[in-house]
């Protein structure tokens, strides 16, 4: 999950899989494949950044998992 957080401090989580558009405006707006839109305080690098480690994250996970299975 992507950590939003919105103009008002909350935190939005949602799955990187559903952020079709990332748009600066100055504000970034997160565009999800719902329709749905959210104005948040992150940048489109930080955004990037969690979905990478998120992505790096899944990979590494796999990875161990299948060296366990070897064993």
């Amino acid at each position: 999950m992507i950590e939003l957080i919105r103009l008002n401090g909350e935190p939005l989580y949602v799955s990187y899989l559903q952020i079709l558009t990332i748009e600066k405006i100055p504000e970034t707006k997160v565009k999800l494949t719902t329709g749905d839109y959210y104005i948040v305080k992150n940048t489109l690098e930080d955004i990037e950044a969690q979905i990478v480690k998120f992505l790096h994250d899944v990979v590494i996970f796999k990875n161990l998992a299948a060296t366990d299975e070897v064993h």
